[in-house]
């Protein structure tokens, strides 16, 4: 695995960081829990840009900032896995967004009852279904990686309305 060399971002004088922002606000985004464990550590981050890219071979990618210490040990183990969050994981989402606690070091998965993928990442309880992936390759774009998972797996989860992000606040669909 080798890193494609990045994307130079274009550089605009019209649009501020805050209007690209709250424009992206408006989208409804499915919420994800990407988990990674391995000789680099366990480490898991809640994430809305993830997408689907091929069913044959099926293959995912998920973005992530390139300043999230998930980054790097993601990256280092080689492999993650993306948890499909119900409309019931509210908690576990700001649990892992970083919203419930001020130390940046706190161990997100204690006090969880976690099952683990083949490669070893953590399966969240309650997710509607977990992908567990191999990290093909890795693209540097402005301020995210875009990583790209074979998915190996598939751990089927329970059933219910997943849990979208828009308008900064969390919705049922």
């Amino acid at each position: 695995m080798t890193a494609i060399t990045p994307i130079q971002p274009a550089v605009s004088e019209t649009v501020s960081k805050d209007q690209f922002r709250e424009a992206m606000s408006r989208v409804g985004s499915a919420v994800h829990i990407v988990t990674t464990a391995g000789d680099a550590g366990t480490a898991g981050l809640t994430v809305t840009a993830f997408s689907a890219v091929s069913d044959a071979p099926p293959i995912v990618l998920v973005c992530v900032n390139r300043a999230s210490r998930s980054n790097e040990t993601i990256k280092r183990n080689g492999g993650f896995c993306v948890n499909i969050l119900s409309a019931e994981d509210q908690v576990l989402a700001d649990l892992f967004a970083g919203r419930m606690s001020a130390d940046p070091n706190e161990d997100r998965f204690q006090g969880l009852k976690i099952d683990k993928t083949a490669s070893d990442a953590p399966v969240l309880p309650g997710c509607l279904a977990a992908l567990d992936c191999r990290l093909q390759n890795f693209v540097e774009v402005g301020t995210h990686s875009v990583l790209f998972g074979a998915v190996h797996a598939i751990i089927p989860g329970t059933d219910g309305p997943g849990l979208i992000y828009r308008d900064r606040g969390y919705h049922a669909l």
